[in-house]
């Protein structure tokens, strides 16, 4: 069941953690009131840090929240990472490969630069996460006597469909679908269980940021506020705020995202594993919406009568 001891005495590390608003920081703090006993909270920028650790002390966690500089699509800073957490723990039990960035740009306006920078952060960084974290699972200790570990993916609705975004971005996590899968398989000898989770249309921080995190840094002075408010122009563009009543318009929160990477990320998903969770309230499966259907009135209740 939920509880804080769901990742008890669990060691590991969160990308794409360091905004003040956004999936990264949700899900350290998930995984904290999980029971975890340190999380590496990782990214370009981690000036956010402190204020992530001082709200996971005042809610009561334990756990240890370490912020770390990391560009995921650097060998040797991943190498580095992984290496320190497990030698100072003595374990490295979960990964949550999330870092990422979105820049809408027609094909005319897409240089190779912008697809090189896409795919090196959201393909490769995931692969190296995959490639040296499972290396770290595998290392043992009076505290962890048994190998093993789990990695979850943050893919995206736009590896479902082709008009979510981009060519780059969709091309970089499309690819997420084979990382997964395959890398499932080739660590099934090894007690490590590979998933991702697609997240819809999600309030973050990751329009704001992305322009300047696509040349390798971002800032961090813009309030929670204001980063909702970033994106609201976009979620307008996508037609979610013109027919609020279906739910799958919904406006998703960056924590609804955070409590499946914490179900995959722990044993109550046990049996599920090499699997791509499409997380987006169902807008990819309404396709077209009303249009073919009509206008969708809500069901009748049941007549107790």
């Amino acid at each position: 069941m939920l509880g804080p001891d769901l990742l008890e005495g669990k060691v590991g590390l969160v990308t794409g953690a360091g905004t003040p608003y956004g999936i990264g920081r949700e899900c350290v703090k998930k995984f904290a009131a999980a029971g975890a006993k340190a999380i590496y909270a990782c990214d370009l920028n981690t000036s956010s840090i402190s204020s992530l650790q001082e709200e996971c002390k005042r809610a009561g966690y334990a756990t240890i929240i370490e912020g770390r500089l990391l560009d995921v699509s650097n060998e040797e800073q991943t190498v580095a990472i992984v290496r320190e957490i497990t030698k100072i723990h003595g374990r490295f039990d979960f990964c949550i490969a999330n870092a990422g960035f979105a820049n809408y740009r027609n094909l005319n306006d897409t240089e190779m630069v912008h697809y090189d920078r896409q795919v090196n952060v959201m393909t490769r960084g995931v692969f190296l996460a995959i490639k040296y974290g499972s290396q770290a699972m595998m290392v043992t200790s009076d505290l962890k006597p048994q190998p093993g570990g789990t990695f979850v993916v943050t893919g995206s609705c736009a590896g479902f469909s082709g008009a979510y975004s981009d060519l780059p971005y969709a091309v970089a996590k499309t690819a997420l679908h084979g990382m997964v899968s395959s890398g499932s398989a080739h660590l099934s000898s090894s007690n490590i269980r590979v998933n991702g989770v697609a997240p819809g249309f999600t309030k973050s921080s990751i329009l704001t940021v992305s322009k300047d995190a696509e040349n390798g840094e971002y800032k961090n002075d813009l309030d929670e506020d204001q980063l909702k408010e970033n994106h609201m122009w976009f979620f307008e563009r996508a037609g979610l705020l013109k027919s609020p009543e279906y739910f799958y318009n919904r406006l998703q929160d960056p924590s609804e995202i955070a409590s499946v990477q914490l179900f995959l990320a722990s044993d109550l998903s046990s049996c599920i594993n090499g699997q791509m969770i499409l997380a987006d309230s169902g807008k990819t499966a309404a396709a077209t919406g009303d249009a073919c259907t009509g206008p969708i009135p809500p069901i009748k209740p049941l007549d107790l009568s």
